[in-house]
């Protein structure tokens, strides 16, 4: 620990010489915050009295309008003006806001009245608020002079007198639109505030020649990457405080006025900033040992910069979710990365928050934040890593361009390189996302079939045959045993069930849309054999195949090689599910990834795309026959939301015989052919 603590001290006090750092961490959050909050609210006052500063000017248009005219001329804040063509008049601004008046059939009726304005126009908005409230005032007049003409009392139109009183006192105000802003802003802070440092103290050593001198010393690799993450997780740390405490500073020394106007106190117990200072520890590890261990594959800052660019987009999404309306603190929400964070920050400065969900968010920051330092650590003890050749520029010129791609890509050889793989599905996704679903959208059933089978099997077929791959190698053409076929229907028919409980798991953090699965389970409703066989033909077949081809085929060909069979198989999994989620359907993401990762499994397992293409089939088929069976849908919904709990022993069981049997006949089959080779 002696060389770590000379390794953090050399490198803090080569990180704080940096204007850069100092700037992120010192300048942007003391002058920032109260610079830029005075600014803005002097700025939106300046805006409010530049429209209020001036009459808005309205007019009056329809059928007998003088008494319009009468009472909307005692108004200060409004001028009158003559109108003969209200939509003309407010989009020439020769007025603000038109009060068109339609005929009334009968004397003492209610009359129509519609505001006519710019609602992409400030001054128009104004005057149409304006034209509401003196509309409203004129029309309780007419109210309390038609009672008053018939001798009725004034309350007989306004039986109740509805008045709202809040009891959140102003302390509580200011700690819920704190809620509402703060978390993201200290993650984002936290974030920017490794980000540099990460950058400069692994890829802009390397650029600068200084990082193997460093390596050399004859101390562990360990020691190197603690003391260098200890730097940047301590300069994250003190970054998101500075942010916390300027904002609260700000607030609490009065110069923000709009907390005084709305009676909103914004200020936060002392017990809660130390709870936030305690998390933000583990969060700026976590940050600051993902970028060191992604800085650490680039050559170059520039480079480095690009690729931990997607990294800080990725972490925006999770951290919005403190700003979302009707977002609950769960322990499933508790457990995503920095999102637990974010809510945990919330329902500090909003309350107090639940004790299970925050031990979760607490517990798992700190697993995720070892796994991010365990991979920056594993990043320092690889040579290939560390002494990688090149500056990370790319040299000017269209041939230069050429080559550097092809390097990129790397040689061809008899099945794809992961980059090839991973180029072809990013077209076909974008193929299929831009053209497939509008198919689908469009032409129904038979926009289905083209998009499945022009989309994802042409692509596949063409990929492998015009690339020069071997296409028994890539797309796993090997014809599988009887006895092989008959342990993949045993390990789908576990997955199967287990699937559905995964869905029903996700349901609590993504609530499923029921009203789109009524419309899925009307499209999967077979009423006569024909149509069944129709529906196995579009939603089971098809989907075996060409599904198939695309990801167990060529995915899995080109990735299979890069590591281990599970690790394999869970990436492909991840991008089947991914590959199945629109906007509408992202409750289907975990189901879908749990039966790409089953399906890779056993493609890899037996080498045979066939095995992947039959448990496709029947995972598809078996949702059509449930759907289409009456008797069958009455039983899974009699449960509720969730499937039948009776399924669950004999799906567990039904896939480990399912995998066992699969293992045993593959390895019987590889002793088969050892002896038929050592024979001959």
């Amino acid at each position: 620990m002696t060389i770590a603590w000379v390794v953090f001290r050399k490198e803090l006090q080569e990180t704080l010489r940096d204007r850069r750092t100092l700037m992120m961490m010192v300048a942007v959050p003391v002058l920032l915050y109260p610079i830029l909050m005075i600014s803005a609210e002097q700025l939106t006052l300046m805006g409010l009295r530049q429209l209020e500063s001036e009459p808005s000017v309205v007019g009056v248009s329809g059928p007998a309008t003088d008494p319009a005219r009468e009472f909307l001329g005692g108004f200060e804040e409004v001028t009158l003006r003559e109108v003969s063509d209200a939509s003309g008049a407010v989009r020439s601004d020769s007025v603000d806001a038109v009060a068109l008046f339609a005929i009334s059939p009968v004397a003492d009726s209610t009359r129509t009245v519609t505001i006519v304005y710019d609602a992409a126009n400030e001054r128009s908005q104004r005057a149409r608020a304006l034209l509401a409230r003196a509309l409203g005032d004129w029309g309780d007049t007419l109210v309390a002079q038609r009672l008053s003409e018939r001798g009725l009392p004034s309350g007989l139109a306004q039986p109740l007198s509805v008045a709202d009183s809040s009891v959140a006192l102003a302390e509580e105000l200011g700690g819920y639109a704190l809620g509402r802003f703060l978390p993201l802003l200290l993650i984002l802070m936290t974030l920017l505030g490794t980000f540099y440092p990460a950058i400069d103290l692994a890829a802009g050593e390397k650029e600068r020649g200084t990082l193997e001198a460093l390596l050399t010393a004859p101390v562990p690799a360990q020691q190197i990457v603690v003391g260098k993450f200890l730097t940047v997780a301590l300069i994250g740390v003190i970054a998101a405080a500075l942010n916390l405490g300027s904002m609260l500073l700000t607030f609490q020394t009065g110069l923000f006025r709009f907390g005084d106007a709305f009676d909103i106190d914004f200020a936060l117990p002392l017990g809660a900033v130390a709870l936030i200072f305690v998390t933000l520890v583990p969060l700026a590890i976590l940050f600051g040992s993902l970028f060191l261990g992604v800085a650490l594959r680039s050559r170059s800052f520039k480079e480095a910069q690009n690729a931990l660019t997607p990294i800080y987009l990725a972490v925006i999404l999770p951290a919005l979710l403190p700003v979302f309306p009707g977002i609950e603190f769960t322990v499933a929400l508790a457990a995503v990365p920095v999102a637990g964070v974010g809510l945990f920050f919330r329902e500090l400065m909003t309350g107090g928050p639940a004790l299970l969900p925050s031990l979760v968010a607490v517990v798992t920051t700190l697993l995720w934040a070892w796994a991010a330092l365990a991979f920056a650590t594993v990043s320092f003890g690889r040579e290939q890593v560390l002494f990688g050749e090149g500056d990370g520029r790319v040299e000017s010129g269209s041939r230069e361009i050429r080559a550097q791609v092809r390097a990129w890509l790397g040689p061809r050889g008899s099945t794809p390189q992961p980059i090839h793989a991973l180029v072809f599905m990013l077209v076909v996704g974008a193929f299929f996302f831009y053209l497939g679903f509008p198919l689908q959208a469009r032409l129904g059933e038979t926009g289905l079939l083209l998009s499945e089978w022009m989309l994802l099997f042409t692509p596949a077929v063409l990929f492998v045959t015009l690339g020069g791959f071997n296409a028994r190698a890539t797309l796993s053409l090997r014809a599988p045993r009887s006895r092989q076929l008959g342990a993949a229907f045993l390990l789908i028919a576990g997955a199967m069930p287990l699937g559905w409980f995964l869905a029903w798991i996700q349901g609590f953090v993504i609530p499923v849309p029921w009203e789109l699965l009524e419309g899925l389970d009307e499209l999967l409703t077979a009423g006569s054999t024909p149509r069944l066989l129709w529906l196995l033909v579009i939603f089971a077949v098809t989907p075996a195949l060409c599904e198939e081809f695309v990801f167990r085929g060529v995915l899995l060909g080109g990735t299979r090689a890069s590591g281990s069979i599970m690790r394999a198989a869970l990436l492909n999994g991840l991008v089947f599910g991914v590959f199945h989620v629109s906007f509408e359907s992202v409750f289907r993401f975990l189901p879908t990834a749990w039966l790409g990762v089953v399906l890779a499994w056993a493609v890899l397992t037996t080498s045979s795309i066939w095995v992947g293409a039959l448990m496709h089939f029947v995972n598809n088929g078996v949702i059509v026959l449930i759907a289409s069976s009456p008797g069958l849908r009455a039983w899974f919904e009699s449960g509720g939301e969730a499937p039948p709990w009776l399924l669950l022993p004999p799906a567990i069981v039904s896939m480990i015989v399912g995998v066992r049997l699969l293992r045993v006949s593959v390895r019987s089959d590889d002793s088969e052919r050892s002896e038929g080779g050592a024979s001959e």
